[in-house]
């Protein structure tokens, strides 16, 4: 009987089978949209890493700093992306410490690049639908209804295009009772 040789093609390392759990349990923490937006932030930083011939998984804080600066200078994206693409990568190692993969962040120090004020962000959003002067308190409003001393009625997201949209479930979801009328 002729033995015939195994393809290795099919064959995962156990260190990719690691990596694989890692990504699946922090995305298993998004829905929708944002587990897609999310995703595909994560398989940027990913490709990346494959690319320098670096296990995420054994990446040190220089490691994330060379990924910040080359989104900034080779890939010339703006301040705000690099903040949220930066973001995801803080978010996928504070999960590793979590579930015990790391005994610390490689992301926990990385500065984000500074975003300017009139960027496109949820925070520059906010204040915009608030006005510029939402820190001052009204005279005629009573106390418990002053900005900054209320929990937002629902939340807002704003999509790549610049559409904002507001979620309507998250008061439930966050389990902040609900008083039906």
């Amino acid at each position: 009987m002729a033995a015939y040789p195994v393809s290795d093609a099919g064959v995962v390392s156990s260190d990719q089978l690691v990596l694989r759990a890692a990504v699946a349990a922090y995305l298993g923490r998004y829905r929708g949209q944002t587990r897609l937006h999310t995703n595909s932030d994560l398989r940027i930083f990913l490709r990346w890493c494959e690319e320098q011939s670096l296990e995420p998984l054994a990446a040190v804080r220089t490691d994330v700093e060379r990924y910040v600066r080359w989104l900034q200078d080779i890939r010339r994206f703006q301040p705000s992306t690099v903040s949220r693409r930066l973001s995801i990568v803080v978010g996928f190692y504070r999960v590793c410490v979590i579930d015990g993969l790391l005994s610390h962040s490689p992301a926990d120090y990385v500065r984000r690049p500074p975003v300017p004020a009139e960027s496109p962000t949820p925070r520059a959003w906010s204040s915009a639908v608030r006005g510029a002067d939402h820190h001052r308190p009204a005279v005629d409003q009573p106390e418990r209804l002053r900005p900054g001393r209320t929990r937002p009625l629902f939340w807002t997201h704003v999509a790549p295009d610049g559409e904002v949209r507001l979620d309507m479930t998250s008061r439930l979801a966050l389990g902040v009772a609900t008083r039906t009328v």
